[in-house]
C-alpha cells in the first residue's frame, strides 16, 4: 500500500497510530526521508526514553516511564514518526512496548507512525524470542497496520 493512501486512512480511526511492522532499515530510511519531506517529524524513541529518564532514579523508572513518554507527546507535535523503540521491551522500561506506550495518546489532532521492529503473524507483533526476558507478542487493536515490505513510497 501507498504510504500517503495509508496516512489519508490513519485520519479516519479514533487512535491515529500508523504502525508499520518489519525490520528492513535501508526500506526505513527510505519512509523516512519521505516523510520528512513532508514535514511529519521523527523521533528515535531509545533517545528521548534515555534523556526522560536520566534524573530518575533508577527504582522508579518502571513507575514513571508511562507518564514521561505521555507529558513528552504533548510538546512534540501533531504529526509524529516514531523510531528505535525496541527500548520499551526492556524489562527496565517495564516491558511497556511501543505499540502500549504510544497508542492511546494519538487522538485527536495528533497523528502518529510507529516503526514497530517486529515480526508480523495476522494481528499480532511478535518481537525478540520466547527464550528471551524481551520477549512480546502484543495484538495490534484500534489502529492501521501494516508489514513494512508491504508500504510503498508513490510520488503524486
Amino acid at each position: 500500500m501507498n504510504i500517503q493512501e495509508l496516512i489519508h486512512d490513519n485520519k479516519t480511526n479514533h487512535y491515529k497510530l500508523l504502525t508499520i511492522v518489519g525490520d528492513d532499515p535501508s526500506k526505513v530510511d527510505q519512509l523516512i526521508d519521505y516523510l520528512k519531506s513532508k514535514d511529519w517529524s521523527v523521533y528515535d524513541v531509545e533517545e528521548i526514553v534515555l534523556d526522560l529518564i536520566k534524573d530518575v532514579p533508577e527504582d522508579e523508572v518502571k513507575l514513571s516511564i508511562g507518564l514521561l513518554i505521555k507529558r513528552w507527546l504533548k510538546n512534540a507535535g501533531n504529526r509524529i514518526v516514531l523510531t528505535n523503540a525496541e527500548i520499551l521491551y526492556s524489562d527496565e522500561m517495564d516491558q511497556i512496548g511501543p505499540f502500549d506506550a504510544f497508542k492511546y495518546h494519538m487522538r485527536g489532532e495528533k497523528e502518529g507512525i510507529l516503526f514497530l521492529n517486529a515480526r508480523l503473524k495476522e494481528n499480532m507483533a511478535i518481537y525478540s524470542k520466547p527464550d528471551r526476558p524481551d520477549y512480546s507478542e502484543r495484538e495490534l487493536t484500534d489502529v492501521l497496520y501494516v508489514a513494512l515490505e508491504d508500504v510503498t513510497i508513490q510520488e503524486e
